[in-house]
């Protein structure tokens, strides 16, 4: 298994990491090339951990991206329906945090 999607796939979110940042990270000082598909790997990863800091962590680098996502909406319509994203994520970092 090579492709970052097959590795996420099977719960091997250490080894998927760096592929697929290579992939849909862009950058150093940039935006990424694909924050949906960052947040939704880090939303799933963080889905799959104990809750605690690590989880925590996961579902804020999710969070970032879909807020970056929903920035880059064109229409009042689109940017409501990428909100969904960021919203969903923040409530399970609230959730953790105890708020």
């Amino acid at each position: 298994m090579s492709d970052w999607r097959e590795l996420m796939a099977a719960g091997r979110f250490d080894e998927a990491e760096a592929p697929m940042l290579a992939e849909c990270g862009g950058r150093p000082n940039e935006w990424p090339a694909d924050p949906e598909a960052l947040g939704e790997f880090y939303e799933t990863w963080g889905d799959t951990l104990s809750p605690g800091l690590t989880a925590i962590e996961k579902y804020e680098k999710a969070h970032g991206n879909f807020a970056i996502f929903a920035s880059w909406s064109t229409s009042g319509g689109e940017g409501t329906a990428r909100m969904m994203d960021v919203n969903r994520v923040l409530a399970k970092i609230e959730h953790l945090k105890g708020q």
